[in-house]
């Protein structure tokens, strides 16, 4: 199915519609505009994400070794079993986008939230078996991150058109950042008193109490805006919702925005988690304790927490993605502080606190230019496969090619020069991202649910790419 409707072209800039810096007043003010429906939705969000395989991930460090000691296994090899659902978790987000696309935010995370839960609990029963381990977190990694991770992106989108960077960094980043920080520790106690089988057990318990009421009574969308009498569209009696404005995904994966795009994000991300994943031994090699790089980890992660606000006010109120350099910069810099680093205190915390800046703001970015670039028809099959290979190439592959270079060449000069080439190269392509096609910022959710579209004077209707 194809629809063209009048307009410019979806990848196109239309000069007429290129946004303007958005005054910070009326920035602010808007935000009062939002129903109370966008902000419960927003509370699911944030409560889902706080609970997420994002979040959980901090809890890996105080599993591993109570997990390996039960069953007579090494750390190692119990570390690769935890690591293995996260590098193929990702691969499930296009599909997940997909069922979000098509059927709603609701339909998929109210089920598939229970299932999460549940699969957490097996976690807890599993016996000497790696293979039925293995099997148990894998099912519990990706149930999440269809339930959750899938989600709350659009939900997001929908409910925020004016504020999506700020929302992604706030409902989503910060939630989950915030959710991890309180987690670590809380079950790390619950380890030592109770023990891991026990753990588990809690978080599936915290996870049907808390996260999948708030699915059930609080998520919901925005309900499409009703059609007019001439549009020729009639009484839609199929259960699959009704097409959003916006890009397909295999036609938005041909565009150069895309390439682009995921491009910058693959090399941030593998540049700054390249330092954060391998900082122990990187930094000893370098002249720094145990305890200077957990306290550079801290900074670092309170960096993250800030980068994504700022990044998120930034993005909201700029008219292009170049809005997103500042940050490029600071990830060129904190590499080259890396480098020069040699026992400094300071110089560690300053490295650590700009590429903390550029792994928080990367999070907003991501889906709110896929946003802006392509519309929400597909985005959560775009936003999918935009976070899927950032998690897998980006956080999966590059820290190990980091430290096997690192190995094979007897230290970190080769390895850090490297990074220093990548972080360069993302940077130019930053410089290099297309202008927005069109401004769809202006359309407001309403009391009843749906969209109502801001009058702006001579603004061209919302173009709909060819399937």
């Amino acid at each position: 199915m194809s629809a063209t409707r009048s307009g410019p072209s979806p990848l196109q800039p239309a000069e007429d519609t290129v946004p303007t810096k958005t005054p910070w007043r009326d920035y602010v003010a808007t935000v009062r505009r939002y129903p109370p429906s966008a902000w419960k939705a927003a509370a699911a969000c944030t409560l889902a994400m706080a609970l997420s395989p994002a979040a959980l991930v901090t809890t890996t460090t105080f599993l591993v070794e109570p997990i390996a000691q039960d069953f007579g296994w090494s750390q190692s090899q119990t570390l690769t079993i935890f690591n293995v659902p996260t590098m193929l978790a990702p691969l499930v987000l296009p599909l997940a986008g997909r069922w979000v696309d098509r059927w709603g935010a609701r339909t998929i995370a109210v089920p598939g939230t229970a299932l999460y839960a549940l699969a957490t609990a097996v976690v807890a029963v599993v016996g000497a078996s790696a293979t039925q381990l293995l099997l148990a977190l894998l099912a519990f990694t990706l149930l999440g991150y269809v339930a959750i991770l899938g989600v709350v992106y659009k939900v997001v989108s929908e409910w925020f058109p004016a504020h999506r960077a700020s929302g992604y960094s706030l409902f989503i980043g910060a939630a989950s950042s915030l959710g991890g920080a309180v987690l670590a520790p809380l079950c790390q106690l619950s380890v030592d008193g109770l023990g891991w089988r026990t753990t588990y057990l809690l978080l599936a318990a915290s996870i049907l109490l808390i996260v999948f009421p708030a699915q059930l009574f609080l998520l919901s969308e925005p309900a499409p805006a009703p059609r007019s009498a001439n549009d020729g569209g009639g009484t839609d009696r199929s259960p699959v919702r009704e097409e959003l404005p916006g890009v397909s995904f295999g036609a938005a994966l041909r565009t150069r925005a895309w390439l682009v795009l995921a491009a910058v994000l693959v090399l941030a991300a593998g540049v700054a988690m390249s330092v954060r994943l391998n900082a122990v031994s990187l930094f000893d090699d370098r002249g720094y304790s145990a305890t200077d790089v957990s306290l550079s980890v801290s900074v670092l992660l309170v960096a993250s927490i800030v980068g994504q606000i700022l990044a998120g006010v930034v993005l909201d109120r700029s008219r292009s993605a170049r809005a997103f350099v500042p940050f490029m910069l600071c990830l060129v810099a904190g590499i080259t502080v890396v480098f020069a680093a040699q026992g400094g205190q300071w110089a560690l915390f300053l490295a650590m606190a700009l590429l903390g800046a550029v792994i928080g703001a990367e999070s907003s970015v991501g889906p709110y230019l896929v946003g802006r670039y392509f519309g929400l028809r597909d985005f959560g099959q775009i936003q999918g496969m935009t976070l899927g290979l950032v998690t897998l190439v980006g956080v999966g592959l590059f820290p190990v090619l980091a430290q096997r270079t690192a190995e094979q060449t007897g230290g970190y000069d080769v390895t850090l020069f490297a990074l220093l080439g990548v972080s360069l190269l993302a940077l130019v392509l930053t410089l290099v991202l297309p202008r927005y096609p069109h401004d769809d910022r202006t359309a407001t959710a309403t009391e009843d649910g749906s969209h109502a579209a801001a009058p702006t004077a001579g603004k061209a209707e919302q173009p709909v790419a060819d399937a």
